[in-house]
């Protein structure tokens, strides 16, 4: 039975990775090369540590919430030089499918188990326990790793392979950019028709047409507040955006959709819209279509 958990990487998303975890009262180590991430935490009953080693050594299962393959390759060489003979991993992040293997085969070579289980959904949305997991590697690990993962998600997948889940999550944030500007154009659309942003929204929101990113970041385009942005979605937009560009040009797979999007994403950016929510995409959108509303940025 799992009772410990190790979070490594304190960033917007371990840190509700974590806080989902301490709610349901799990034992969390926490680490993060940024000690005053941990700040939050402590209240909550984090157990802090400044040592990768310890943290491994004292926790039944790890997670990592990590910004880069180097990154990850530092925490696993910290990791394999413990004292714990068979060591469970969870590796949340986004990164190439060639990284997570390669991470995986040197975890392997030392007696330990990878399990490339990225997330997916926005910080927001795994606050509010919407987020799923998509998980592949070693089923029996998986399936002991499944009460953990159920205290911080709502749904999780096996699908295969190490790999196959990062693949997954790359189909999936595909969706998840397209829609953004599929729900912002629309309510640029509505917004030129002569129709109240906000009334689009709760119509919409509920009709055939709608999306969950229609559903969360229309919202924020119906009152143009893309304040959010603590977990500095436009950083790992751009990151996921050449990953899933690499990606289907590996596959020599039409992505049209995703490419016109991206377009939009950088508009944004040439706005200066860059420390606000993805949401702010329907900014530049309006700007583009003359449409001249008020944003709201403290």
């Amino acid at each position: 039975m799992i009772k410990s958990v190790g979070v490594i990487g304190l960033g917007a998303m371990g840190e509700v990775i974590a806080t989902h975890l301490l709610k349901k009262k799990f034992t969390v180590n926490g680490y993060d090369i940024v000690p005053k991430r941990s700040d939050n935490l402590k209240s909550l009953g984090l157990d802090n540590y400044t040592n990768l080693q310890a943290l491994a050594d004292n926790s039944d299962i790890l997670i990592t919430s990590l910004p880069s393959n180097e990154a990850l390759l530092l925490v696993i060489n910290g990791i394999i030089q413990t004292k714990k003979k068979e060591h469970v991993l969870l590796e949340t992040s986004t990164l190439k499918v060639q990284e997570k293997i390669d991470a995986s085969v040197i975890f392997k070579k030392h007696g330990h188990i990878f399990l490339d289980a990225p997330i997916s959904g926005t910080t927001p949305l795994v606050k509010a326990m919407e987020g799923s997991l998509f998980v592949g590697g070693d089923v029996n690990a998986y399936e002991k790793s499944v009460p953990v993962i159920e205290a911080f998600t709502r749904t999780n997948y096996f699908v295969g392979e190490v790999g196959d889940s990062s693949k997954m999550k790359y189909l999936a944030n595909y969706l998840v950019y397209v829609h953004t500007v599929a729900a912002a154009e629309c309510l640029v659309l509505g917004q030129k028709a002569g129709l109240d942003p906000q009334l689009i929204h709760d119509v919409l929101k509920s009709s055939a047409g709608a999306s969950r990113m229609l559903e969360q970041r229309g919202e924020m385009m119906a009152k143009s507040d893309y304040r959010d942005g603590s977990a500095k979605v436009f950083s790992i937009y751009k990151k996921d955006a050449d990953i899933i560009t690499d990606f289907a040009a590996e596959l020599e797979s039409p992505i049209d959709l995703f490419a016109s999007a991206r377009q939009r994403y950088n508009s944004a950016l040439a706005l200066g819209l860059g420390d606000l929510e993805l949401a702010s995409v329907c900014k530049a959108i309006e700007v583009s279509a003359g449409i001249d509303r008020k944003l709201f940025k403290e």
